[in-house]
């Protein structure tokens, strides 16, 4: 499908793309409201470049004079995305764009109205504007980026098939400031599926406690745990805690490795008051043996000696070791690696059912230095089968 004709200036048959549920249209005159809506919304401000404070002749000038220029100059094709709105009619609900870069490569572009965030608009409208952009002759990788954070563009990304390539400090900048920033490549032979899973960690309940994904407003009450003199001994050196800049760095370092696929970290919070009393994770998952991972945890200094960890570890190892078809993991094995000299974690182990397999000399790296041995503990599942997998 060629891109449309320019005649006396004018860009003429501009393609309509659609799926049934989104389509991808021209930027019209009566979209300028809804752009606005779109542009002076907390979220957008955050993660895009649009002018703050945001006005009304912005808008104007970005449908009417920006995209037509785009398309005339073949330096960005860009959409106006219209789908239903919670009231059922069909709108402007945001924009996508190509932005051709030279060498057969284009930047992908997105932002969506608030209304309709959370119900998969964005991902259909990448998807429709990538099956056209293909089909260009001047567009075989398209590359895509957004600043640090910014987890519902990373997610778009991902579901249409990009491969992340991972984080370049201070590359993109924001009124101002260079920000660091993601970076992803879609290739036009790639597969479109999700390159690996996206791990969402389940909220799971008891009486008195809830293990739930870690949050931005966990940081202070994290960063009380990393300062403690106990921690900081006993969570091992190659955890990188104790060289973490901060408690932000380490949740969203958490959030980045669940996004990869690579663990599943949840915030031990008190079931009452959904107030952080520790962390627990699970991590080794789907390298050469995917039946099996490793689990780790620290607990609050305000709330040890109470049985958190035990409580904790129970409802990780139900949940790991619970059916797929069940909404578990199905996993075979869950093992942990203790210092022998931290007697109040192995109890914890052992309540939870975890058995004490093997010590491995001065193998544990204990405090800023020295080594001290590592006890070794693993709980089989007795349900499991090779049937699971």
């Amino acid at each position: 499908m060629a891109a449309p004709a320019v005649e006396d200036g004018a860009v003429t048959d501009i393609p309509v793309l659609s799926d049934g549920v989104v389509t991808l249209r021209a930027h019209e005159l009566s979209d300028v409201d809804h752009a606005v809506a779109q542009c002076v919304d907390p979220e957008s401000i955050r993660w895009t470049t649009v002018p703050v404070p945001y006005e009304r002749a912005h808008a104007e000038t970005f449908v009417a004079v920006d995209m037509p220029e785009g398309w005339r100059t073949r330096k960005e094709f860009g959409f106006a995305i219209e789908a239903a709105h919670p009231d059922g009619v069909r709108r402007f609900s945001g924009s996508v764009s190509l932005r051709p870069m030279g060498y057969g490569m284009a930047e992908l572009a997105f932002g969506l109205h608030p209304a309709v965030r959370g119900q998969g608009v964005c991902s259909r409208a990448v998807k429709l504007l990538l099956d056209w952009g293909f089909q260009q002759p001047d567009i075989d990788v398209v590359v895509w980026f957004a600043y640090v954070g910014n987890w519902s563009s990373w997610r778009v990304a991902w579901a249409n098939g990009f491969t992340f390539h991972g984080t370049i400090p201070k590359f993109l900048p924001q009124r101002g400031e260079r920000r660091d920033t993601w970076q992803g490549t879609l290739r036009a032979e790639d597969t479109r599926e999700p390159k690996h899973k996206w791990n969402v960690p389940p909220v799971l309940e008891s009486d008195r406690l809830r293990l739930r994904p870690q949050r931005e407003e966990d940081g202070p009450r994290y960063g009380d745990l990393l300062a403690d003199e106990r921690s900081r001994r006993f969570a091992g050196r190659g955890s990188g805690v104790n060289t973490a800049p901060s408690p932000e760095f380490v949740i969203h370092r958490a959030h980045e490795s669940n996004a990869k696929g690579e663990r599943f970290d949840w915030a031990i919070a008190d079931g009452g008051t959904d107030e952080f009393i520790g962390q627990i994770q699970l991590f080794h998952l789907g390298g050469m043996d995917a039946t099996s991972a490793d689990c780790g945890y620290s607990v609050h200094p305000s709330r040890r000696g109470q049985g958190v960890v035990t409580e904790a570890l129970r409802m990780v190892v139900e949940w790991a070791f619970r059916h797929k078809d069940e909404g578990g993991l199905g996993l075979r094995l869950l093992g942990l690696g203790i210092s022998t000299t931290n007697s109040a974690s192995r109890h914890a182990a052992e309540k939870a059912g975890f058995a004490h397999s093997a010590t491995l000399p001065e193998y544990f790296p204990a405090g800023e230095t020295g080594f001290t041995d590592e006890a070794i503990y693993l709980q089989h599942n007795p349900a499991w089968q090779p049937s699971w997998e």
